[in-house]
């Protein structure tokens, strides 16, 4: 037994490590901690999670999902902004690709997220790695990052982030589900679930105005995407214009920037 505890990895499901298991005996996922200090901050993010997550169940019974699929489809995503995207092209019938290649381009963000935690992860197999960076979010990315970055006394163990992530998407799952649920018998008006989306949308929009260039590019791909929404078929045009819009101010911004360092 001495001989092979360096090779031990422990399973927590209450904060406190109940059974030891060999490597080759783990599961996939090795060790998931859920303890007092991963509830309390699991607790604003539910309340965030359970409002939103219905809005977006009520959203997949008007696409005509069940609510098994909305709890299904919350599972594999997992994704808020994309789901709301997803569900909202769905019930317009655009096509799958546009409907990915969407999706796709709203979540790149996630790339930034993991990059900026692969520091506090070093060492961990590649099976524990994607169990985690299927529960990053713009919620559990920021209190994760800040409890890393903070917390040392005891520190903030990358079983407790998984364990944040993996209650969050429960919470998530169960809220779609629920809206699923609840919208096939309440039966709310259609002009409620589009409200909700537009304000969602304007929400994560205001995040991005932080200065004239990111207006300037909102507009842009916003009056963009009506124009091309008349002639490009299949929902396409929110592809385009993103990437139309995106690009330009790319070009825009490092023509500038290597203007500016010429000058120099």
């Amino acid at each position: 037994f001495s001989s092979r505890r360096r090779h031990t990895r422990y399973i927590s499901v209450t904060g406190v490590q109940t059974c030891a298991l060999p490597i080759w005996e783990c599961p996939s996922v090795s060790s998931i901690t859920v303890n007092r200090r991963v509830l309390q901050k699991l607790i604003p993010i539910a309340i965030g999670y359970l409002a939103l997550g219905i809005a977006c169940g009520i959203l997949a019974q008007q696409a005509g999902l069940t609510p098994l699929e909305a709890l299904g489809m919350s599972v594999l995503v997992f994704a808020g902004s994309g789901q709301f995207i997803g569900i909202a092209m769905m019930a317009q019938g655009a096509a799958l690709v546009s409907i990915g290649l969407t999706i796709f381009i709203v979540n790149l963000r996630h790339l930034l997220f993991s990059s900026t935690l692969m520091n506090f992860f070093n060492g961990r197999s590649k099976n524990f790695l994607i169990g985690y960076a299927h529960g990053i979010t713009d919620e559990t990315f920021a209190v994760n990052l800040n409890a890393f970055e903070t917390e040392t006394d005891p520190r903030w163990t990358c079983e407790e982030a998984l364990g944040l992530n993996v209650t969050s998407c429960a919470v998530w799952s169960l809220s779609n589900a629920l809206g699923c649920y609840a919208a096939a018998y309440l039966n709310p008006p259609t002009e409620l679930v589009s409200y909700l989306l537009i304000a969602m949308f304007l929400g994560i929009w205001v995040n991005y105005l932080t200065d004239r260039k990111m207006i300037i590019t909102g507009l842009v791909s916003g009056l963009l995407a009506i124009l091309l929404s008349q002639i490009v078929p299949y929902k396409l045009h929110i592809v385009l214009a993103t990437l139309a819009a995106s690009g330009a101010a790319c070009y825009i911004t490092e023509r500038h920037a290597g203007g500016a360092d010429n000058v120099r």
